[in-house]
């Protein structure tokens, strides 16, 4: 650590204790961390070999870390506070080390058997609880490079679900783009570059063929997880899902998603049953490609299926959400019903390689290959700012991006050049 970050995390007494006598001690009791790191893996419900695979340590060295008066070695700590959502700067010094206990609790409850959704797995426990991690410290970083939203939509939550939720949700669709001075006939270029601009985490996560995406809060801090496998491997229905997701974190209130709220791509197709999804699918869709801008389509062309292609195209919708976002603005605001029925989605387009560059961005090439998919974007960005400013070391950026010094001391400009991109 730089005297930046002892300060930080561990006040002025660390520093002068450093300047007199060489050396602060960092634990707070002799059972610290283990502590720490044993009631939060019982809190996930997690067990050594699960936590071992994660951390990509040996289950032995995650019972030793448990195991007060054992000596671990700092890296190994760090691995296991990361894993766990956990601060690790401050484990071993501050009991608990910041974890959010509601989040702990909420992502074991997911992960029992439940009949009113999906269980998830293990892995998946472990994923969110790492993109946790993640959030938490972009938020850190923010702070620390005094970064601030391009646009700030404060927390002015509504809880109005009452119906029709859908008109509710393009309602606060609309309010969204003229905020973010998206004209109304203009396609929304980059999910990411509009998360970018209120300054909202997003974690790429791979989380198989049943979860589209998640919002996670830990502490104060809350950001969008999108699931880059299944149906979302078409760039086109991971916009939805990251819309989807935006439209939870700008206007659901906290009471209504908990710590975490993961939704299905069964959910997000449809435009019916729980009023919250119900609201947040209406929003997306809304966002994407607004109302006013179908009717448009409907007045100027002819055919249902070339307004289903131009949609499509033009505003990087899948063909299952082109056709029903067509079929239900016409019939709600014009009264008319479309017979899409006839209407097949095998000759409609494909998304163009621009679309899969604008939202993909550092998947498919990052300049430090060793860097995971969750940890790249804005989040890999501001940990080389914040190293070529001096506030954080090498050896730490290294830990946070879990890669190496040597990986990424030559890379850090071109770390830095990924914060923003091109959304024409």
């Amino acid at each position: 650590m730089n005297a930046t970050q002892v300060l930080r995390s561990f006040g002025y007494e660390a520093l002068r204790a450093i300047a007199e006598d060489g050396a602060f001690q960092i634990t707070s009791a002799r059972e610290e961390p283990a502590r720490t790191l044993l009631a939060r893996r019982e809190q996930l419900g997690l067990d050594h070999r699960q936590v071992a695979r994660a951390a990509d340590l040996t289950p032995a060295k995650v019972a030793k870390a448990e195991t007060p008066g054992q000596v671990t070695p700092i890296r190994e700590l760090q691995r296991l506070g990361q894993t766990l959502a956990l601060d690790e700067q401050v484990l071993g010094f501050i009991p608990g080390a910041g974890g959010d206990e509601e989040l702990g609790v909420r992502l074991r409850t997911l992960s029992r058997n439940r009949e009113d959704a999906p269980v998830l797995s293990v892995n998946l426990v472990l994923q969110l609880a790492e993109a946790a991690w993640v959030i938490a410290r972009e938020r850190e970083l923010a702070e620390l490079l005094g970064d601030v939203p391009e646009v700030y939509l404060g927390e002015e939550w509504d809880d109005d679900y009452y119906a029709p939720v859908f008109e509710k949700g393009y309602r606060l669709a609309e309010r969204t783009r003229s905020e973010l001075g998206l004209p109304e006939h203009e396609p929304v270029r980059s999910l990411r570059e509009i998360l970018r601009r209120l300054d909202i985490p997003l974690i790429q996560v791979e989380m198989g063929a049943t979860f589209a995406g998640a919002t996670v809060s830990n502490g104060a801090s809350r950001g969008v997880i999108v699931n880059t496998q299944g149906a979302n491997q078409n760039v086109w229905v991971r916009r939805m899902t990251a819309a989807h997701e935006l439209g939870h974190i700008l206007w659901d209130p906290p009471s209504r998603l908990g710590r975490v709220r993961v939704d299905t791509f069964d959910e997000i197709q449809q435009l019916s049953g729980d009023q919250v999804e119900t609201r947040a699918n209406a929003f997306a869709i809304a966002f994407l490609a607004p109302p006013r801008a179908v009717e448009r389509l409907y007045d100027e062309l002819s055919d249902y299926a070339t307004m289903i292609a131009v949609l499509m195209d033009r505003f990087g919708l899948s063909f299952t959400a082109a056709r029903l976002h067509l079929a239900n603005v016409i019939k709600n605001r014009r009264g008319v019903v479309l017979n899409l029925q006839n209407v097949k989605g095998g000759k409609m387009p494909r998304p163009s390689e621009d679309w899969q560059i604008r939202e993909d961005w550092t998947n498919d090439f990052y300049p430090v290959a060793t860097v995971p998919i969750t940890r790249r974007g804005t989040f890999g960005a501001r940990v080389a700012r914040a190293v070529r400013e001096r506030l954080l070391t090498l050896d730490i950026a290294a830990e946070w991006l879990r890669s190496r010094p040597d990986d990424i001391s030559g890379k850090i400009e071109e770390l830095v050049s990924l914060e923003r991109q091109s959304a024409t």
